[in-house]
């Protein structure tokens, strides 16, 4: 069975079309394919079906498509209720889309490897895939947000294959398709720098130069702004009757663009609604998303799996930046030196300054998505910030880069304690994970549901599978040992937290390990300001500071005014174990001894 969305949506079975008729039937389907096996919240399928015009029959009327949908698939893919929605599962070679997605990439790396005649058939085979406009047949609603990006996508994949034809010397051939793309697309860079190639390698250079000052004026005309550097240079070489030069042409038309972004997680699993939000302001070219959260809560793996499903967005390229703010933050001009080569292959100016006006100028007008990972402050990432629309920026940090002007937050909590049995499902196997639920849970709990500290307990137990998980929650069970068990291979959960302490001040980290002693589940400030001797206000300063550094969390207590303060779980492993065994503490009784008007008999850790 062939699913189709590069035209009209339709279910091919042995080649024959068997459905589906109804443009809300078709728009569920699209939408669950579109989703590439993941859940599709029930919040999306009505915004994608009826807009704003929801009613309370819409959930019924969302059930009612998808039995007629399991009926019309069969057994050949899997549909499924999942909270908080459905999901289907259908191999990827038997969706268009995807078929699409991979001969584009395997023609663009051919491209890149100078394999001219194999890029242009590879990328023929991918355009061949469509049979009209993408999505036809469902709402408006589905097509107006889904459309644009599939259509870009195809746009910048025929101009790939394009500029294999011209490698391979056919600039004849292709001056027709090409002037009539460009009479469709008339502000579009890059297909004017092919037309202009086209039609000097087939003697035409007076029309080359036609063509270029036309586009001039176009611009001058619509957006008050000159053509771009390099065409400008294009210009010139053909003004002096001069062969542009495969440098010159390679900056041009990018025949592969950089694709740097980490492989996705296969069993990546919850955070629905957070991967929704990314994966929006992905889609907003120009935009810039910081996504921030604590040491291993699984900021990076979000913002990969949330890249991979926008990738086609951006035909210009994907960049991945570690800024190495878990070790040694990376300065900006370096970050900058790296982007640049990347992108251009280009010479690298010696100053900051002159980095950022070359890369500012040219990605102007580009589409490329630039992921900069554990970020540490605003003043990091601002110089790598494009000056323009077009390409966007996903940040992740641990700190909330608020003084980002414009930019989308995104807090990643803790995932729930359902997602966290997820993550240790998905990596021990449905057959060990059955047969021990309460150890399972009990994992998770001492994990303080940290997704890096889950992976690292799963991974314990796939490498060893003669352990019970009653084992393993067995070692999890001591505070101020508990660290020494997360670690496998080059995951450590004691190294990603330690690097948020090494970043505080000697007051912070005195207070991080003091404010670990009592074992209560929250304190308010007033029970800080004791145990430290400070002013109140002194203490609240404190605090803040262990909050920005996410080695605090604030809660909110009903009935209580007071803003109250907690350690997750693991940070307080730490806390513990950087405080010393109680033998060595007693410098820290007359600070408890302090608490006895909040607790009477202050318990300790």
């Amino acid at each position: 069975m062939r699913f189709r969305l590069l035209g009209p949506v339709e279910v091919h079975d042995d080649g024959v079309p068997v459905g589906p008729n109804a443009t809300k039937l078709r728009t569920v389907l699209a939408v669950l394919l579109l989703a590439r096996s993941k859940v599709v919240s029930n919040a999306r399928l009505t915004t994608m079906l009826w807009g704003d015009q929801r009613t309370a029959a819409s959930a019924a009327q969302i059930q009612t498509y998808m039995s007629r949908l399991r009926r019309l698939v069969g057994p050949d893919a899997e549909l499924v209720r999942q909270h908080p929605g459905y999901l289907l599962r259908v191999p990827p070679e038997e969706i268009d889309l995807f078929e699409f997605e991979r001969l584009a990439a395997d023609g663009r790396q051919s491209l890149a490897a100078g394999q001219f005649a194999q890029a242009a058939d590879e990328l023929r085979r991918a355009l061949a895939l469509w049979r009209g406009p993408a999505l036809s047949g469902v709402t408006d609603f589905l097509g107006d947000a889904e459309r644009p990006r599939l259509e870009e996508a195809r746009l910048a994949v025929w101009e790939d294959r394009v500029q294999a034809d011209l490698n391979l010397g056919a600039h004849a051939g292709v001056v027709s398709e090409l002037t009539g793309f460009v009479a469709a697309h008339p502000l579009r860079e890059r297909q004017r720098a092919q037309l202009m190639l086209a039609l000097h390698g087939s003697g035409r250079q007076a029309e080359a130069l036609t063509t270029y000052d036309d586009y001039r004026r176009l611009l001058a005309d619509e957006v008050g702004i000159d053509p771009g550097a390099d065409l400008q240079e294009l210009h010139n070489r053909i003004l002096t009757a001069r062969q542009a030069s495969p440098a010159v042409r390679a900056t041009i038309a990018i025949g592969a663009p950089p694709a740097q972004l980490p492989a996705d997680i296969a069993d990546f699993t919850g955070r629905a609604r957070e991967v929704d939000l990314v994966v929006g302001a992905m889609r907003r070219h120009g935009s810039v998303c910081v996504l921030s959260g604590m040491a291993g809560v699984g900021k990076s793996a979000l913002a990969v799996h949330a890249a991979h499903q926008c990738r086609s967005d951006y035909p210009d390229g994907q960049l991945h930046v570690d800024l190495g703010g878990s070790g040694r933050p990376v300065d900006p001009a370096e970050a900058l030196a790296v982007m640049l080569t990347a992108l251009w292959g280009t010479a690298v100016p010696d100053t900051l300054e002159d980095r950022i006006r070359l890369y500012r100028s040219r990605i102007v007008g580009k589409r490329v998505l630039i992921l900069l990972d554990d970020a540490v402050s605003e003043s990091q990432v601002r110089p790598l910030l494009p000056g323009g629309p077009g390409s966007t920026v996903v940040v992740t940090a641990r700190r909330r880069l608020v003084a980002l002007e414009g930019a989308a937050l995104v807090d990643l909590p803790l995932p729930s304690p359902h997602e966290s049995l997820g993550l240790l499902h998905a990596i021990v196997g449905v057959d060990r994970f059955r047969a021990e639920p309460g150890a399972a849970q009990r994992i998770v709990e001492l994990c303080g549901h940290l997704p890096l500290a889950v992976r690292i307990a799963g991974a314990r137990l796939a490498a060893k599978p003669h352990w019970t998980l009653s084992r393993l929650a067995g070692l999890l069970t001591d505070r101020r040992g508990r660290l020494d068990e997360l670690r496998v291979a080059d995951l450590d959960v004691r190294a990603r937290l330690i690097s948020g302490y090494r970043g505080l001040d000697e007051q912070a980290r005195h207070a991080f390990r003091l404010l670990s002693l009592p074992d209560v589940p929250h304190f308010p400030s007033r029970a800080a300001a004791l145990l430290l001797d400070l002013t109140s206000a002194e203490a609240d300063e404190v605090l803040e500071r262990l909050v920005d550094a996410r080695l605090l969390d604030v809660v909110v207590i009903r009935g209580d005014a007071r803003l109250h303060y907690r350690f997750p779980e693991l940070a307080r492993c730490l806390a513990l174990e950087l405080a010393g065994p109680e033998e060595q503490l007693g410098r820290h009784r007359a600070a408890l001894r302090r608490l006895s008007d909040m607790w009477p008999e202050p318990r300790f850790a």
